[in-house]
């Protein structure tokens, strides 16, 4: 009995009082949380990444750090690709290629005066100072075979084949029996705390990661009602009117 003496300092209208107002204040940072967590989870259909946007309380002031991928040089110009886009040093100076601007830049192939790049905006050829858009997939390395051809690797994507143009090229044999030996080796993946945690957070150690972005969504949605109902019940009661008590 001696440990519930402390909570009966409070009356039941004090506790309640702590109870609602935490709430009250947590209602615009639910709001955000919801939004964004349904957002997040319809990524791969909205494709955010590739939406340019300027909002001044964002950008203000605010530079990437460059963090370094990938480096390759020729004999009047070098290349670095970072995460913040492609960066080129010539004549002491450095240059930064605006269409590849806070694109992640991850992989380098340089064919004489050609640079191919490799970012998750997709294949691009840089010659000169004029640069092309090959193709939009997730890319993350670009390398060349022995016949001049592309050789990516494309993530959840698999192994690709394009021609120096940026054609892909199907039904080709050595990127089938490359797709089908690695897709017989998978490996398990080591578990950690790390891990487990992340997967109870993201719901795909619940439903599995397939059914994820739902589970997200759901989450998000239920918490969107929570806010915008407890929003309804703060704004419902009017200041200075009582309840008659019978």
């Amino acid at each position: 009995m001696e440990i519930l003496k402390p909570i009966t300092m409070f009356s039941f209208k004090q506790i309640r009082a702590l109870h609602k107002w935490p709430g009250i204040l947590f209602l615009f940072p639910a709001f955000l949380i919801s939004i964004t967590a349904i957002l997040l989870a319809l990524d791969g259909v909205l494709h955010m990444d590739g939406v340019k946007i300027n909002v001044p309380i964002m950008s203000s002031g605010k530079y990437a750090e460059n963090e370094i991928k990938a480096v390759v040089a020729s004999t009047d110009r070098q290349f670095a690709g970072s995460k913040n886009g492609l960066y080129i040093l010539e004549a002491g100076e450095v240059k930064s290629v605006p269409e590849l601007a806070g694109s992640d830049v991850r992989s380098l192939l340089l064919v004489n005066d050609t640079l191919y790049i490799a970012s998750k905006q997709g294949l691009w050829r840089l010659v000169g100072n004029t640069i092309v858009q090959l193709n939009d997939k997730d890319v993350f390395h670009v390398s060349r075979t022995p016949n001049n051809q592309l050789l990516v690797g494309a993530g959840k994507s698999g192994v690709l084949l394009f021609d120096r143009n940026g054609a892909e090229i199907w039904d080709n044999q050595l990127v089938k029996e490359f797709s089908a030996k690695l897709a017989g080796s998978k490996q398990k993946q080591p578990q950690t705390l790390h891990k487990l945690v992340m997967d109870l957070h993201t719901g795909e150690a619940i439903v599995g990661k397939t059914l994820m972005p739902f589970w997200i969504a759901f989450s998000g949605i239920q918490l969107l009602l929570l806010t915008l109902t407890g929003c309804w019940f703060v704004l419902r009661k009017k200041p200075g009117v009582k309840k008659l008590k019978l």
